[in-house]
């Protein structure tokens, strides 16, 4: 949040909004958007056309849906995936096996496992390296289609000029049943997100009215 001492009330979506949007393209590969989001550690980013206009939103809640299709998920996959998380490094065991080591400390990750290996060595391994975690599950990355994500994201997405209020803008997540707003221009490309995190920010840290 930009602003600390602007009275609560007077906050707009410009003072709250995160200006470091990632963009996610409409013809991107949905493995390449899943990857891209767990890089940037988000639940979700704007689509974009080819002018850079805002046409959906791809997020955590897609990849609940993609769940329920997986019957479009079988068709042939492309050369090997690299890995998912920058946490993650290859190692060989001392008998020639190679494994997906965690190097985040213990207990951090849902899917690190301890293991210990032929040499006696203690291990902390990803126990699913080409998967993507994501709000509520993980994503199998190797399973996910080749489509472009325009085809799963949310089209239509709510989205608001930089002068709304904090009213407005909670009462459109509420509204809308939605965690994340979409801040845009007046040719529509994204400026800025303001989540439901941002709104509760701002009402812990803005000074007090007088």
């Amino acid at each position: 949040m930009q602003a600390k001492s602007k009275p609560l009330q007077a906050l707009t979506a410009s003072d709250l909004m995160n200006p470091d949007v990632v963009c996610l393209p409409e013809e991107m590969p949905l493995r390449d958007a899943a990857q891209l989001l767990l890089q940037n550690r988000i639940g979700g980013a704007p689509v974009v056309d080819a002018q850079g206009k805002c046409v959906g939103v791809f997020s955590a809640i897609d990849f609940l849906r993609l769940s329920e299709m997986r019957s479009d998920t079988t068709r042939p996959t492309s050369p090997p995936l690299p890995l998912t998380c920058s946490f993650q490094a290859r190692h060989r065991t001392h008998d020639g096996k190679e494994v997906t080591l965690c190097t985040l400390p213990p207990g951090v990750c849902p899917i690190q496992v301890r293991q210990e290996g032929p040499g006696g060595e203690k291990l902390i391994v990803c126990s699913q390296p080409n998967c993507v975690l994501v709000d509520w599950q993980v994503v199998d990355v190797e399973k996910l289609p080749t489509d472009e994500v325009r085809r799963f994201m949310t089209p239509d997405p709510v989205t608001v000029h930089p002068a709304a209020s904090i009213r407005v803008l909670a009462r459109m997540m509420i509204d809308a049943h939605i965690h994340r707003v979409i801040v845009v221009d007046e040719e529509r490309r994204p400026i800025g997100v303001v989540s439901s995190t941002d709104l509760l920010a701002s009402l812990a840290y803005t000074d007090a009215e007088p």
